[in-house]
């Protein structure tokens, strides 16, 4: 029967490889941290597949659209492969451009909110996603029941009605933003579960591994930034997790510190993640724990690589790795425009260990 995976993945398989030879390699993304300034940082990617975002003549008058047009040209990458994938893997692949989507209606929600100015809007994307949202009309509406109506015919209505009495109990934007992400994960487990066995059992490792990292960051976020009460902690909690089962963010949650926490929560899991986090000093830079948690997904991701290439797994390695280039170029280019030193930009990128 390895004739069928041959067949399903021979066309994607071929494009991923091709592709993830133009990923950067450690040193040029060293030279791009090493760089003096903004021109520098530009020059730096002078021959490599970014080389036409940055020569825009925008970008020089405003760094951040480099970002923007990052992302869109992960998303149109993104597109691409769904042409070499049919049935329930192009299902799940297509699942992934919705993350975009709940991104540009969180930053418009808090536009809504006050909680960022208008010009944020200038920085969402807007190229080949889903859903044609109008996030100008979301984010200028009088209430968010107003802009609810607006997500009528989108995935996104339900997990926000869902938690409209829990907004206007807490009045903060949280109990949304969770809702999107824990219904978006829940769909996607319903992409996963209809993919075939061997594909299915890498999908539920990786897309474990990722919602392990939600998990633990919000439970810190909840239980020691929002004061969420220990009864309500488990609704906010994303099932199908890799190793943090419901049972041990249970356990987890009963600690008293950030430390004992991270002790519960990655101990045997993550060991070396919990090793660095619970000597760092600075535990209450969160950024810290996403980018830990993350690293160790890059490194599964690369062993996945490494393995029968005509699977599921070699793109969500592929996308792994695209995802985390494009967040280590939008790290060092953010450290750029606010003039961070080599250390601090360093300190926000995502590495293998």
């Amino acid at each position: 029967m390895i004739f069928r995976p041959l067949s399903k993945y021979s066309l994607v398989n071929a494009k991923v490889r091709a592709r993830l030879s133009t990923l950067l390699s450690p040193e040029q993304i060293n030279r791009l941290a090493e760089a003096r300034d903004l021109a520098e940082f530009y020059a730096a990617l002078d021959g490599t597949i970014y080389e036409r975002i940055f020569s825009r003549p925008e970008i020089t008058f405003d760094p951040r659209v480099g970002e923007r047009l990052l992302l869109e040209q992960e998303v149109e990458w993104h597109t691409e492969l769904l042409q070499d994938l049919r049935r329930a893997e192009r299902d799940l692949i297509a699942h992934f451009l919705e993350k975009y989507e709940i991104e540009n209606l969180k930053v418009a929600l808090r536009i809504r909110e006050g909680n960022r100015g208008e010009e944020e809007m200038n920085y969402i994307i807007r190229r080949d996603l889903p859903h044609a949202l109008p996030y100008q009309a979301i984010s200028e509406t009088g209430s968010l029941e107003q802009a609810l109506s607006l997500l009528s015919g989108t995935p996104y209505f339900a997990a926000v009605n869902a938690v409209l009495d829990d907004y206007k109990t807490r009045g903060t934007l949280f109990p949304v933003e969770i809702g999107l992400e824990i219904d978006y994960y829940r769909r996607l487990k319903q992409r996963v579960e209809a993919l075939a066995k061997r594909d299915r059992e890498i999908a539920r490792h990786i897309m474990g591994l990722e919602i392990d990292q939600k998990n633990i960051g919000w439970l810190i976020r909840l239980k020691f930034y929002y004061d969420i009460p220990l009864g309500e902690l488990l609704d906010y909690n994303i099932p199908g997790g890799y190793k943090m089962t419901r049972e041990k963010l249970r356990q987890s949650f009963k600690a008293e510190s950030i430390r004992e926490v991270l002790s519960v929560a990655l101990e045997k899991s993550y060991r070396a993640a919990a090793d660095i986090l619970i000597r760092e000093e600075k535990l209450s830079r969160l950024y810290l724990l996403e980018i830990i948690l993350w690293t160790y997904l890059l490194g599964e991701a690369r062993k996945i690589l490494g393995g029968f290439p005509f699977t599921i797994g070699t793109v969500l390695a592929y996308l792994v790795l695209k995802r985390t280039e494009i967040r280590n170029i939008i790290s060092i280019l953010n450290g750029k425009v606010y003039k961070m030193g080599r250390g601090e930009i360093e300190g926000h990128l995502r590495m293998v260990f």
